[in-house]
């Protein structure tokens, strides 16, 4: 047995020791290239999609319209059948009076004596003849009366159960429609909002592919490959928030620290008072000071693509602008606080990034109800992937 145990563990150590350890490979220039034709033939589609489906959501509308408009007109009928049914009532009563005088003079119960005193009370045979033929011309005229009531009784019962049936498929079909509508609505919706998500990545990736292109990157270069040696070009407008430095800690898990979630990117190169910018022009729309945590931090509202977001930079020793000031990428915002300042958010000299998608001024709206304005931090590379991983120098913006 132990034998058997000690050969397991020889396989399974062999076993991890000869496949190799999988890697993400970094994209190159062709490989983005590739991904940008392949983003837009997928928007493409997409857009082709969302028509094809709000035509159909427009005839499933146009459907249910004339359902209705079909229902209204059966229970216009069945009001109407009501009436004609409350006329032939009263028409019946009047008949029933016309048969009552009819049976003062026949009478077809068995037995009775009426119809022959009618017939032989004539004064001649002439006379006789004409009572035979009155009381046979009155007798069928009251069989006929029966008959035509009772034929237009069926008449309007089987329409009515006729309109009621197709009544109930009309409901049914009218109800089927409105749960299509929506359903329709939903995918139009999701389309939408994956035509924008395509579109905002593949206008990322043509203005990354152009930077590398106007850097002279071959084909085969990769993008840190092509943008090493601390010349970032600009992607979406965006920049370094300082001059030069370090990417001291990327966005998301971090290996130290006991494993925190970082919610953004920091940038330091250890000077204390220098220049902190924004990474795109916008609009200064929050100043806050928290000098536990943060110490004075600046909102600035950006347009990128043609999508609404807003960056914040954290650990601040001042504010060199006001809510409401536009800014440039260029405009100073304020400077790298020192140590030793109580911020307790700060484990060194740096300026924290955050980014927050403010799609539909989500952001504004949820910050105007009173919100944290700190939730929903997103990465910042979302519109700035030239910025380079953890521990990489940089020397412009």
């Amino acid at each position: 047995m132990r034998r058997f145990f000690s050969l397991l563990l020889v396989f399974v150590l062999s076993f991890f020791l000869i496949i190799p350890v999988t890697r993400a490979k970094e994209a190159t220039l062709n490989e983005l290239l590739a991904q940008a034709r392949a983003n837009r033939e997928a928007y493409n589609e997409a857009k082709s999609q969302k028509a094809l489906t709000e035509q159909e959501r427009e005839k499933a509308i146009q459907d249910k319209a004339a359902a209705e408009a079909e229902i209204e007109n059966i229970n216009k009928e069945l009001e109407q059948i009501e009436k004609d049914v409350e006329k032939l009532q009263k028409s019946i009563e009047k008949k029933d009076e016309e048969i009552k005088e009819i049976m003062k003079f026949v009478q077809v119960s068995e037995g009775s004596s009426t119809y022959l005193e009618y017939i032989f009370g004539a004064n001649s045979f002439t006379d006789f003849i004409y009572r035979v033929s009155v009381a046979e011309q009155l007798s069928d005229y009251n069989d006929k009366l029966i008959k035509e009531y009772n034929q237009n009784v069926k008449d309007l019962e089987q329409k009515q159960v006729d309109l009621s049936n197709k009544q109930v498929e009309l409901n049914k079909k009218q109800q089927e429609l409105t749960i299509l509508e929506a359903k329709l609505s939903e995918k139009i919706e999701k389309l939408q909002s994956g035509i924008i998500s395509k579109d905002q990545e593949y206008k990322t990736q043509i203005n990354l592919i152009n930077s590398m292109k106007s850097r002279g990157c071959s084909g085969n270069d990769t993008v840190s490959e092509c943008l090493s040696g601390g010349n970032l070009a600009s992607v979406n407008g965006t920049y370094m928030p300082i001059a030069r430095g370090y990417v001291t800690s990327d966005y998301g898990w971090r290996s130290y620290g006991g494993g925190e979630y970082h919610t953004g990117i920091d940038f330091s190169n250890s000077t204390a008072g220098d220049t902190v910018y924004p990474i795109a022009d916008g609009q200064v729309i929050l100043l806050d000071n928290n000098p536990t945590c943060g110490n004075h931090i600046v909102y600035v509202k950006h347009n990128i693509n043609g999508h609404s977001y807003i960056t914040s930079y954290w650990h601040l020793s001042s504010w060199s602008v006001r809510v409401g000031q536009y800014v440039s990428y260029t405009t100073k915002i304020g400077s790298m606080a020192g140590r030793n300042t109580g911020d307790r958010c700060s484990g060194g000299i740096h300026v924290h990034l955050n980014l927050f998608d403010n799609a539909g001024n989500s952001w504004e709206n949820r910050v105007a109800s009173g919100g944290n304005p700190n939730s929903g931090r997103i990465d910042p590379k979302t519109i700035a992937p030239q910025i380079p991983r953890e521990g990489s120098y940089f020397s412009h913006r």
